[in-house]
């Protein structure tokens, strides 16, 4: 079933940029960062109570719950149609070198390549634009007297850049959540079909410290440390490369020695390896085999010294691997309404970062990402989105909520 008559040009006209504009600098105002506390930081809460929270309620139809991370579920009409399911993100980058993170400046894009005015601050160009897309698209919805075909449901969750499932994972228990379809939070308008999944594996090295005149008397954990290093090398064989995602790698991603001290034979080495994995593959197999290959290394002997070196292994924070059909439902669906609503095709990508969408694909959710940030100001002192971009965004956003999807 397409939209009824009239409604792509109405969502046109109640879409507004400067209303945009207002919610995405008032949204960049409010700190949400990453920290050590990860999605247990109070900001992140604060920015869901205080940001995101107050602007669903005004709207009437929507009914609002919280689990217990904090993580916020609004829930839209009751029909039979389609379950749509939006999952947005309150936590981004910290503020690093960005000088005005928190300012909401307004400037004009042309001198970051981009037409119309672009809002600058952390978390615009991924989670906040997404966030001002939606927002605006329910308050579209609401200003054409119009309510949700089936059900539409928002998810802000306290997670973002943490690399973790963990507070997806805590609102679908606490939740119940199903949906038919789901579409997370993305970047530069196009449409990701899949992604490889990845693991944090942390390995230790421990030795026995000794003066570095004396090494006959230690233990040295970086010697133990270049043989985890080789044995990785020659011995880690994982799948065949996926046609559309590449390979899945092992990257060393961080390497400390300690104790800090000069002339100090060391005697801990903590490694950081980044595994990705590929569709079929779980984050705990590719562990299982990991942790298999340096297992012999346990209690080998300093080649100096004679003595022990341990070798230990553990799984860290990992996220599911992800992929979808160019015709599944899902695609089908968001292809149609960002034609009808935009009048151009959009692309289909397959990315190379992990997020959600692969959770929920494995709890039986169709997930993708899509979205209007800007991928090539993430992560940098110019973070910022483009209004025009995220006026866009909330005209399909709320297209989408406007069909039931019967016919796609």
């Amino acid at each position: 079933m397409t939209a009824p008559g009239g409604d792509i040009a109405a969502i046109a006209r109640h879409a507004s940029e400067a209303r945009v504009q207002q919610i995405l600098t008032e949204l960049v105002r409010v700190p949400s960062p990453l920290t050590d506390l990860r999605e247990r930081e109070p900001l992140l809460r604060a920015f869901i109570d205080t940001a995101v929270a107050p602007r669903l309620g005004p709207l009437g139809t929507a009914r609002l719950r919280r689990d217990p991370m904090g993580n916020l579920l609004a829930e839209f009409g009751a029909g039979p149609g389609r379950h749509l399911l939006l999952v947005t993100n309150a936590m981004n980058q910290p503020q690093a070198d960005m000088d005005n993170a928190y300012a909401g400046d307004v400037r004009d894009g042309a001198a970051f390549g981009i037409d119309g005015p672009v809002v600058l601050g952390k978390g615009a160009s991924e989670q906040k634009a997404v966030l001002a897309a939606v927002l605006h698209a329910f308050e579209v919805v609401a200003a054409m007297g119009r309510s949700v075909a089936g059900r539409v449901s928002l998810l802000c969750c306290v997670s973002g850049e943490s690399g973790s499932h963990e507070a997806i994972a805590c609102a679908m228990a606490h939740f119940g959540l199903s949906a038919d379809m789901a579409l997370i939070g993305g970047a530069d308008m196009k449409l990701s079909l899949g992604n490889r999944g990845r693991a944090d594996i942390a390995v230790t090295v421990t030795g026995a410290p000794c003066h570095s005149s004396r090494p006959e008397r230690g233990a040295n954990a970086i010697t133990g440390a270049q043989a985890v290093l080789a044995a990785l090398a020659a011995g880690h064989a994982p799948p065949p490369p996926h046609p559309q995602l590449g390979p899945a790698t092992l990257t060393v991603t961080g390497l400390r020695s300690g104790p800090v001290s000069s002339h100090t034979v060391q005697d801990r080495v903590e490694i950081t390896l980044d595994r990705r994995l590929l569709p079929g593959e779980t984050p705990e197999a590719a562990f299982a085999a990991v942790a298999a290959l340096l297992a012999p290394l346990d209690g080998m002997p300093d080649p100096v010294s004679g003595l022990p070196l341990g070798v230990t292994a553990e799984l860290g924070p990992a996220m599911h691997p992800s992929l979808i059909a160019a015709d599944s439902a899902l695609a089908r669906t968001l292809a149609r309404s960002f034609r009808d609503t935009l009048g151009r095709p959009v692309e289909m990508i397959h990315a190379t970062n992990a997020f959600d969408q692969g959770y929920l694909n494995l709890h039986g959710i169709p997930a993708a990402t899509w979205g209007p940030g800007e991928s090539r100001f993430a992560h940098t002192a110019s973070d910022l989105a483009s209004v025009r971009t995220v006026t866009a965004a909330a005209r399909v956003y709320a297209d989408l909520m406007l069909r039931d999807g019967a016919e796609v």
